[in-house]
């Protein structure tokens, strides 16, 4: 197969001939034939051959481009949804921070019960050496 002139890339080379030859193919298809041949040839490299060879027109490409994400005004989600800035943070603001007193309480739990288990085990080793 000929060498395509646009590039210097022989798996690209490759590629364009190939759908020169067998016409607008899928690309597991040229994919198979490029492996086949001893060409690692990427999905970026068959769209660019299909735009180069001009089988992808503004039509399909519009058609194939993906949806817009929803627009963003800058507000998080749970604000755009109706509930009033200043409430919703400070609701949220005082639910942390009772989470944050429940666990800090638990921590102080554990760390007591930790405390009363090194001492027993101090108190084993102790009276075992003695």
């Amino acid at each position: 197969m000929a060498q395509a002139k646009s590039s210097n890339s022989p798996a690209m080379a490759f590629i364009m001939d190939y759908l020169q030859e067998h016409g607008d193919t899928v690309y597991a298809e040229v994919k198979a034939a490029a492996e086949a041949d001893g060409h690692s040839i990427y999905p970026i490299m068959y769209g660019r051959a299909k735009t180069l060879l001009g089988m992808i027109t503004e039509e399909n490409r519009s058609r194939r481009r993906r949806r817009k994400a929803p627009k963003d005004d800058g507000k998080p989600a749970r604000l755009r949804q109706g509930a009033s800035g200043a409430d919703s943070t400070a609701n949220e603001l005082s639910s942390f921070l009772e989470r944050f007193r429940e666990l800090e309480e638990e921590r102080n739990r554990y760390r007591a019960a930790l405390l009363s288990v090194e001492k027993l085990l101090r108190d084993a080793l102790a009276s075992a050496s003695s």
